[in-house]
């Protein structure tokens, strides 16, 4: 990782007056490649601060427009967009951190945006930006995003998270978080609307609400036989290997026995699949018969 020392004021948009320019400097040096674990977004400012970066960071990358909280909302200039993904072939080649975020907080809407938040919303939303480059420093971060075509409710058209190092049980992957924020009654009311951005909601039964589930963490998908695990501190999530991993394995995470409907008889996963159990439960009787396991019935390992 690089975190450039040296500020060059004429890459300087003229729109941009003095004052933001010093706090585009600050922002863009002052950074830490492992944001803080609390936050105090509020609902409402973490789902815009989210769409802002999948924008930017994820959708650039990927070519097409993954999941968003108000998908009907238009963030960006299309001249913006051509931008971040210049920003993204830079940021993939050099991993230079400062001089992507001093590059994202330059896009004119990004400015008009921040200015009007504090300067605490501004770092958090600095951090939000931060936690999504992590997805792209391959060697860095051990993981990364990839087009994921098995889920019919994207249209079979969304992303994965995959391991880019060998990752072995117990691991922590520490640039990997998923960021948590809970909503009231009012709230969710405001914010969600069912079967379009409620993608990412999970119920806690500790403090008896609804809670939000972004940040690169929101792309990980489902498996009934998972490869990892959410463990949550309170603002934050971070992600933690329950098998050994290797280049290229999807890192998933179970989300519970009645999300895709009762004991699951929705789920897409690989396992379901390969198991013949949730949607694949009607192929199980088109199955070669050498493919059968005669009387036997066997059981996966771990």
């Amino acid at each position: 990782m690089k975190s450039s020392n040296m500020f060059n004021r004429r890459e300087m948009c003229d729109s941009i007056d003095f004052n933001d320019q010093v706090k585009i400097e600050e922002l863009s040096l002052s950074f830490k490649s492992l944001p803080p674990s609390e936050h105090t977004m509020s609902p409402m400012d973490l789902c815009t601060f989210d769409d802002f970066a999948t924008t930017l960071i994820v959708d650039s990358v990927l070519e097409f427009t993954t999941h968003k909280m108000f998908a009907r909302k238009r963030y960006v200039k299309q001249d913006e967009r051509s931008a971040a993904r210049a920003i993204m072939r830079n940021f993939r080649d050099d991993h230079d951190f400062s001089r992507a975020i001093a590059a994202v907080l330059k896009l004119r809407s990004i400015t008009a945006f921040l200015a009007q938040h504090t300067f605490v919303k501004q770092i958090e939303f600095r951090d939000h930006i931060v936690r999504f480059l992590n997805m792209f420093c391959d060697e860095l971060s051990g993981f990364t995003i990839r087009r994921c075509d098995r889920y019919s409710a994207e249209n079979n058209i969304g992303a994965k998270l995959v391991a880019t190092k060998h990752w072995c049980r117990g691991d922590k992957i520490e640039r990997l978080c998923g960021v948590i924020c809970a909503m009231n009654n009012d709230e969710e009311n405001e914010i969600l609307v069912a079967g379009v951005n409620d993608f990412s909601v999970m119920f806690s039964t500790r403090k008896r609400c609804a809670q939000l589930w972004l940040g690169p963490g929101a792309y990980i998908n489902h498996d009934c036989k998972p490869t990892c695990e959410f463990v949550s501190h309170n603002s934050t999530a971070h992600i933690r290997v329950l098998r050994d991993m290797k280049p290229g394995d999807e890192i998933t995470c179970y989300y519970g026995d009645e999300f895709f409907g009762d004991k699951n008889e929705r789920c897409e996963c690989a396992t379901c699949e390969r198991t013949f159990r949730g949607v694949f439960t009607s192929l199980r009787d088109e199955q070669a018969p050498e493919q059968r396991c005669g009387k036997y019935t066997l059981r996966e390992r771990s």
